[in-house]
């Protein structure tokens, strides 16, 4: 009968010690809003002071301040996060072609599930019980209607679930600039993201290994695709690598980009000349610097012409 009565009080400790670890493994939403609805610049944060949700996401989180759409093109900024071989990406021949799936195999090594959620109307019907990232994509008209989602998903989660916010892309139009920027804010209520803003240059394709570095789960480089910024989020202004974003349109008769640092390369067809732009001096992109900066012309086309198709 001992033996019994010991077995059962070893087993309710056993099962409590499992579920406070459960308990204590945030859950993360990412959230993905299909178009932003309002121009993303570097003081874009000042239009959230009025919208009490949005105000406490960015006072309270990480906000990247030059962050990249993979496409302007919703479809193919999808199909990036899918697949890996989004327009941006530096081409390996090692990476797979799984993207979402690798992200999915990395989460299940540390016992987390991913689930599609197309709404965040019922969260507080939602499992909780396992640690789940929930993939989050929404539609909003206007940052009010935006900042009413918001508030509803923060009444309901617990303080140190990872709330990751961004656009699939921007409020622009076409490959324009304000079409390739989005907002991107991590957040968290407790301590493990720092306050603060980074100008570091981050790509929707980073958000999976950045995830993955946040909790802690393994995964090897040619998996998934992108470069973790998970250092950014313990120290906004920790410097990363540079590298070259490069964009390309469905429409093979579109627009082609190239992004490094403040440099711009852009060729509205095929038929049009490669123009380089800085957009610090020239942030409307009106004065085509290419013969002034020969140098940089030469190694950017360099470049386009041995990655792209």
């Amino acid at each position: 009968m001992r033996w019994l009565i010991f077995f059962f009080f070893i087993s309710i400790s056993f099962f409590q010690s499992c579920s406070d670890q459960a308990s204590s493994d945030p859950n993360v939403v990412l959230l993905l809003i299909e178009k932003w609805p309002t121009a993303w610049t570097e003081n874009g944060i000042e239009d959230w002071q009025s919208h009490a949700a949005l105000k406490q996401l960015a006072e309270n989180g990480v906000v990247f301040t030059k962050a990249f759409t993979a496409s302007p093109e919703i479809e193919l900024a999808e199909q990036a996060l899918a697949s890996g071989m989004h327009t941006g990406h530096l081409l390996s021949d090692n990476f797979d072609n799984k993207n979402l799936n690798n992200f999915k195999n990395t989460l299940l090594s540390k016992k987390y599930k991913m689930i599609d959620q197309s709404t965040l109307a019922h969260w507080s019907s939602l499992d909780k019980i396992a640690p789940t990232v929930y993939l989050t994509k929404l539609n909003s008209n206007s940052l009010a209607q935006l900042d009413d989602k918001i508030a509803n998903l923060l009444s309901q989660i617990s303080q140190n679930t990872l709330i990751v916010l961004t656009a699939l892309s921007g409020a622009g139009a076409a490959y324009s600039e304000s079409s390739l920027r989005v907002p991107l804010v991590f957040y968290t209520a407790d301590d493990k993201v720092k306050k603060g803003v980074s100008n570091q240059a981050i790509y929707t394709a980073d958000l999976f290994p950045t995830i993955a570095d946040f909790l802690n789960a393994p995964y090897s480089a040619n998996t998934l695709d992108g470069q973790s910024f998970y250092k950014n989020i313990k120290q906004p202004t920790t410097l990363l690598n540079d590298r070259i974003l490069y964009w390309t349109s469905s429409n093979k008769n579109g627009p082609k980009i190239l992004r490094y640092n403040q440099w711009k390369m852009y060729r509205k067809n095929p038929n049009a000349a490669w123009q380089l732009f800085d957009m610090i001096t020239d942030p409307e992109e009106t004065d085509n610097v290419s013969a002034y900066h020969p140098g940089k012309f030469e190694k950017f086309q360099e470049w386009i012409g041995k990655h792209s198709n």
